[in-house]
């Protein structure tokens, strides 16, 4: 049985079938490599579990903010007074200090009614333009013992220019309010923005 072989710039497969006939044929397309498929498909996955993580942690985040002014609202609805001695509970029952540190301390949900001196070692200091809902703007650290420092809740721009936001607070010369304050704070530049640590 004699076979003929055809050279080509492409290499072509002979085969033989049955009767002595010789089939000539172009080589099968070579399939995509089974380990180039499989990356693509991990770093889809990679991909995808990386955005979930990020809408988790931004959820995470979202909810422990509402929290922080649910928290804070309940004494705003009680009307709770100004008091640097006195003490009143949160929605778990916790007592918490009525002056403006202690509600902070409260809405944060502090292990205990921190001051002004103290406050802002639980949280650390931010530009104005990353504020959000359940920072502070604060007047703390060391020397704002007593009256001499001051603490609020930052619940949202009030205006376009940010030069005003909705405050919530335990005002020394009022109950617990939600208002509207001049930013920082009455235009008072002592004043500073300030996130919960790991918030």
């Amino acid at each position: 049985m004699k076979v003929t072989r055809t050279l080509a710039s492409t290499a072509l497969t002979v085969g033989l079938v049955a009767g002595g006939t010789a089939l000539v044929s172009a080589p099968a397309q070579a399939a995509p490599e089974a380990g180039s498929q499989n990356q693509v498909r991990n770093q889809q996955s990679q991909n995808q579990q990386s955005q979930n993580q990020q809408n988790q942690t931004q959820q995470t985040e979202d909810e422990a903010r509402d929290e922080i002014i649910d928290r804070a609202q309940t004494w705003v609805d009680q009307q709770v007074p100004y008091d640097m001695t006195g003490y009143h509970p949160d929605p778990q029952g916790n007592e918490y200090r009525t002056d403006c540190s202690g509600f902070v301390s409260m809405a944060w949900g502090l292990d205990a009614s921190e001051n002004t001196v103290t406050l802002p070692d639980f949280a650390e200091t931010i530009d104005k333009e990353d504020l959000k809902p359940g920072d502070v703007l604060m007047k703390g650290g060391p020397g704002t013992e007593g009256a001499n420092g001051h603490v609020a809740i930052f619940n949202g721009w009030a205006n376009d220019e940010h030069t005003a936001y909705y405050g919530i607070e335990e005002g020394g010369s009022t109950e617990t309010v939600a208002r509207e304050i001049s930013y920082p704070y009455d235009q008072d530049d002592a004043f500073v923005p300030y996130r919960l640590k790991g918030l």
